[in-house]
């Protein structure tokens, strides 16, 4: 098979993979929803789950995506408003929707009780925020395995800290190299193993756990845009990183060779030539609706049919959240992407343009 290698522009299946790569937390978390036990997901490689290796995919990609964006930018306010408004105006909606209609429906409390509990009405600062990303809405889902209406959210912190990272490493000028980025990597691609090796990784909180997790994953997608010019990839690359993590399964050092047996696959899925194959291109980018929406449409399903098999209950909950994502995407994501530059006009403390000839 040809080596394929990184273009310029928009030439690439990042969309379409990136929707599949949705549809697999999809299928992974229904078991989880429908029985409460993580444990019972299905592995596709050692310990990994469909979950755990799509979500290092999305990091992976974010990582050369992001870093694309901030250099080729080259301005740290429209970076921020680009960063802000991908993030946040979905996710406002997704709460606002999850906690005051989806809640108000479910919920087994009088109405008037739970618009006015306190974590109800708290529940839209605690996600936004990222202090509290779990959804425990008041008598919600009390006969549900599970009763977090907003499982899969807790990862958006780490995303968002990744940007945070990629806007401050560049306002402090280490972005300025090739090796400058890819020591991003190669710094996460040491801690991971010698923190598990030394004992140190269970003796962290869970949130430095998952900075070692993600900033690895991200770190290699940064890595990956810094060397663009020069990197080819090939089908044995996949096959020779997975090989050699199986290997070495028993040893810490497996997650960096699997997250670059991942990283193989994906970037030459994204940028192989198939003519047939260009009108996924042009697909929405629904995968973010997907991945937030999806864990409060499989709560509901099971609460309406607790005999679900977890297949149907997999299928149905990808069509329902595909839709909502579709919504989303065309009524707040799409419209809130074309307001970046007035946000970044803000952020230099200046009015926008719309609002002086106004």
């Amino acid at each position: 098979m040809h080596a394929v290698k990184i273009s310029e522009g928009h030439d690439n299946f990042f969309t379409p993979l990136r929707i599949i790569m949705a549809l697999m937390v999809v299928f992974g978390h229904a078991a989880v929803v429908k029985v409460g036990d993580s444990s019972v997901e299905a592995k596709l490689f050692f310990h990994y789950t469909p979950s755990y290796t799509a979500v290092n995919a999305f990091f992976i990609v974010s990582g050369f995506l992001v870093t694309r964006s901030m250099l080729h930018r080259g301005d740290m306010a429209g970076f921020a408003a680009a960063r802000i408004l991908r993030i946040f105006p979905a996710l406002l909606a997704f709460v606002l929707i999850t906690t005051f209609v989806m809640g108000s429906a479910v919920t087994s409390m009088p109405l008037s009780d739970y618009l006015t509990d306190p974590q109800t009405l708290t529940q839209p600062f605690r996600v936004l925020s990222f202090i509290q990303t779990e959804m425990y809405l008041p008598g919600t889902f009390e006969g549900n395995p599970e009763q977090d209406s907003g499982a899969a959210l807790w990862t958006l912190r780490y995303e968002f800290l990744a940007y945070i990272g990629t806007f401050v490493a560049f306002a402090l000028g280490l972005l300025r190299s090739r090796s400058l980025i890819a020591m991003q990597f190669v710094i996460f691609a040491l801690a991971y193993p010698i923190a598990i090796r030394t004992g140190l990784y269970d003796a962290l909180p869970a949130t430095a756990q998952a900075v070692l997790r993600f900033g690895l994953a991200y770190g290699l997608g940064a890595a990956i845009f810094a060397f663009r010019e020069t990197l080819r990839f090939r089908l044995w690359a996949p096959a020779l990183f997975f090989g050699l993590a199986a290997l070495l399964h028993k040893t810490p050092e497996m997650e960096v060779l699997f997250n670059l047996g991942v990283a193989s696959l994906v970037f030459w899925l994204a940028y192989v030539k198939a003519p047939k194959w260009t009108w996924l291109q042009k697909l929405d980018d629904v995968s973010y609706g997907v991945y937030i929406y999806h864990w409060a449409v499989l709560q509901c399903l099971i609460l309406i049919s607790p005999t679900f098999n977890t297949v149907a209950l997999a299928i149905t909950a990808a069509i329902i959240s595909s839709v909502l994502a579709w919504l989303s995407w065309h009524i707040i994501e799409k419209p809130a992407l074309k307001s970046k530059g007035r946000l970044a006009e803000i952020f230099r403390f200046r009015r926008p343009k719309a609002i002086e000839t106004a």
